[in-house]
């Protein structure tokens, strides 16, 4: 009786801890819980290691139910239908433990970042929180295990709508366009709510309750309706597969409803009475696939749409998603070709978690297309789950991962044979599957995608180890007499010292939520109310209130240090010009201490060279060969980053060596001569080298690219130019454009009369000057002294 209650409360606990966990996605409060998933991983740790405690308590004072040692029992037995899927689910968090090991950055693979909330530490977690859940979740357990998932998924994607429709705007902020929810992006939302529509798909077929059945198929044309506005092309594919799967692949010959017509041995003696059903079903599914793909070939095909679906907002997300011209444009497709080339180089174990970007900067190449720094040159994930794990953990950790899904598909299919009466549970789950792949084949998982598919493999596990004979009649695992006593050993040392033991691990549980998760976490808060102070103008509060947490130093210093960069990069020109070399050797100081703690990272290293320009320009030029060797680090790690040749060519530029500012320029546009800001470059300096005629080619190549040649900051360098080898013809015709431009600029005005003078043209610089004094008369005694000197 004493055993029963304490069991019983265990599992409360257990399912307590679970409720918490699956309501996460809904957790998005800033400044504490941003980025989304940051605040999300941090309470996940905290509620999973309590739980992993209760569990090794249990363990350690045997407190084990039947469910529990029958569980462990299969998954030790090698002739177990469920033993292989397990292992396998452990052999993919070894392989991303050597991965981490013997990663290029070990500590970044291990921790990660909160702008991605990754790292080996909470892939592990997600892996044990599946573990957990297919060790604990009785059969009666997973239900409400499901219909609280639901429930959550519910709320979600009411907040999605309320964000799109602007309602609740005081506590819900709005999107005009595609909402993200609580998750942290549509795409990300759209694949969380696709996890979830398979579930309920056949747990509303399956259901007799009108009320439930109701309820099922209420978050299913929800759910269909938020994924349509994400706009997500991923998750569309994914959907398709899904369902395509779900719907032409659900066998004819058995159904769950008509279990009598089973022989013994699974062999049918009549024709199953909803098999014509299901073919119609079929059929009308196949007219309506037919019928999409019309329907997306009118829509590419520029036929006229009538105005009533212009003007609906669904039509409009969908349409401008299935746009076939702009998805071929999709730089993730260079973006696979790169990360391909980085696979070859690291096939084993990659380059470790975490650090795609470092094979990807290794092997960038920005030739291919709409890879540049106009699209978009810096990527942390191949938006594609082969390539990310390829890169990351590589070719072996590819083969597990990959063959954990196969396993776990061909034991559901197993089932069906078996348990006919739950087809359409193991059908729908094998779609949910194929789904989340095909999604993932074009994105990535962030934690509310990895909590819902590693609940899915969990309830895998469940169902395949549900189908295992009765516990007197499995066969015992064959251990050889050897591994059995160094067993028994182990364990009697366990028992012996079970008290020491557990007093041990709580002391770690204490120690592990205050130094890995709170303090970190009140960091990241220090962190992202600092862009709250940027944004209402009060920035050096926020300088202040970052360098105060400088020196506590935790995993978080480099993310520390690079948001402490970006807030000075933000403001740098709102700093008075006397103060603003202050807080670039801030930056500079920060950056160093990066390099320190994450070598391989590019950025921390072009950074380093940007801002030691700034202070080049500043009138520091002993500063040169620091800026070079900053830049010359960044290319050897990516060697064709074109943003590292364009900061080569500044420097060269800022100490008069133009070159070697040539020779920068142009390896630059050899690189990629779509890229404007490259030939910007060459032009300025083709300017400084006197070489006019080749710098107007130069020009116009830039205005091609689309590059800003008549931006402030393009003409301030153009006059400057000119200015230097004094060929003021070429000044007084952009002035004579700015005047058009803007007539009653009176800085223009008297610029353009100083450059009159100094070609000899008095009577036309008087004029000018004139003008500007009628324009600016509060600067009369300037230019009257000015037109003295005429």
């Amino acid at each position: 009786m004493e055993n029963n209650i304490v069991e019983n409360k265990i599992k409360w606990v257990y399912l307590l801890g679970f409720f918490l966990i699956l309501a996460l996605p809904l957790l998005n409060l800033p400044p504490w819980f941003s980025p989304p998933d940051w605040g999300k991983t941090i309470v996940f740790r905290i509620i999973l290691s309590l739980m992993i405690f209760v569990f090794l308590w249990q363990v350690l004072f045997q407190k084990l139910n039947d469910n529990l040692s029958l569980i462990i029992k299969n998954i030790l037995n090698k002739q177990s239908k469920v033993f292989l899927s397990f292992w396998l689910l452990i052999a993919f968090l070894g392989v991303y433990f050597l991965a981490t090991l013997f990663s290029q950055d070990p500590y970044f693979s291990f921790w990660g970042s909160p702008y991605r909330a990754g790292g080996f530490l909470n892939f592990a977690f997600c892996i044990i929180f599946a573990i957990l859940a297919f060790l604990i979740l009785r059969k009666s357990d997973w239900q409400k295990i499901w219909d609280f998932s639901i429930i959550i998924g519910i709320f979600v994607s009411f907040i999605a709508i309320f964000q799109q429709l602007g309602l609740f705007s005081k506590v819900v902020i709005p999107f005009s366009g595609r909402a993200p929810s609580t998750i942290g992006g549509p795409i990300f939302l759209a694949i969380y709510l696709l996890l979830l529509f398979f579930p309920i798909l056949f747990f509303g077929i399956r259901e007799k309750n009108l009320v439930k059945k109701f309820f099922y198929f209420f978050a299913l044309l929800l759910f269909f309706y938020v994924i349509l506005n994400t706009g997500s092309r991923a998750a569309y594919f994914g959907l398709l597969i899904g369902i395509f799967y779900f719907v032409l692949f659900y066998p004819v010959k058995f159904h769950f409803a008509a279990p009598s017509l089973l022989q013994k041995g699974g062999v049918f003696n009549r024709v199953d009475p909803h098999t014509k059903k299901l073919f119609l079903v079929k059929i009308f599914f196949g007219i309506l696939l037919v019928l999409g793909i019309l329907g997306v070939y009118y829509l590419n095909a520029d036929y006229q749409v009538p105005q009533s679906f212009q003007e609906n907002k669904i039509f409009k997300t969908v349409n401008s998603r299935l746009s076939i011209s702009l998805a071929i444009k999709d730089p993730r497709f260079s973006s696979w070709e790169i990360a391909f080339r980085a696979m070859k180089k690291k096939p084993i174990l990659g380059y470790g978690p975490e650090n795609f970007s470092i094979g990807f900067d290794k092997h960038y190449d920005p030739s291919l297309p709409y890879i540049d720094p106009d699209w978009g040159s810096w990527y942390d994930r191949a938006h594609n789950f082969i390539f990310d794990i390829g890169v990351t953990v590589g070719i072996l950790g590819l083969i597990i991962y990959l063959s954990l899904f196969a396993v776990l598909f061909s034991g559901l299919q197993k089932l069906k044979k078996i348990k006919p009466e739950k087809i359409i549970i193991y059908h729908g789950i094998q779609a949910a599957f194929l789904a989340y792949l095909a999604a993932n084949f074009f994105s990535f998982d962030t934690f509310s995608t990895y909590l819902i598919s590693f609940l899915i493999i969990a309830y895998s596990l469940t169902l395949i180890n549900q189908s295992e004979k009765k516990q007197n009649e499995i066969i015992k695992p064959k251990i050889r007499s050897v591994q059995k006593l160094t067993i028994v050993k182990i364990w009697t040392l366990l028992k012996k010292y079970k008290k020491a033991i557990i007093v041990i691990l709580f002391l770690f549980l204490i120690w592990f939520i205050w130094a890995c998760n709170i303090k970190p976490f009140w960091i990241n808060k220090e962190i992202r109310s600092t862009k709250t102070q940027s944004q209402i103008g009060n920035y050096q509060q926020g300088l202040k209130q970052l360098e105060s947490v400088l020196d506590s130093h935790t995993y978080l210093d480099s993310y520390l240090r690079l948001n402490y960069v970006e807030l000075i990069s933000q403001n740098l020109e709102k700093t008075p010009p006397a103060f603003q070399g202050i807080l670039v050797e801030k930056a500079i100081n920060a950056l160093k201490e990066n390099t320190e703690i994450r070598p391989y990272y590019t950025r921390n290293w072009l950074l380093l060279g940007n801002y030691t320009n700034v202070l080049i320009e500043k009138g520091k030029k002993n500063l040169r060969g620091e800026a070079y060797y900053y830049f010359e680090k960044a290319l050897q790690l990516s060697p064709k980053h074109l943003e590292i040749f364009i900061g080569l060519a500044k420097t060269d530029l800022l100490t008069n060596d133009y070159l070697g500012a040539k020779n920068n320029a142009q390896k630059c546009i050899n690189l990629n001569s779509k890229v404007g800001e490259c030939w910007w470059l060459m032009a300025i300096t083709n300017i400084y080298l006197n070489n006019i005629e080749e710098a107007q080619g130069n020009i116009e190549a830039a205005r091609k690219a689309i590059y800003p040649v008549g931006s402030k900051s393009s003409t301030a360098q153009l006059i400057n130019a000119y200015n230097y080898i004094k060929n003021y013809e070429e000044i007084v015709k952009i002035y004579q454009t700015l005047i058009l431009q803007e007539p009653n600029n009176a800085q223009y005005h008297f610029s353009l009369a100083v450059y009159y003078k100094e070609l000899g043209n008095n009577e036309k610089a008087k004029k000018e000057a004139l003008r500007a004094l009628e324009l600016m008369p509060e600067a009369k005694k300037q230019i009257e002294e000015f037109l003295k000197t005429l």
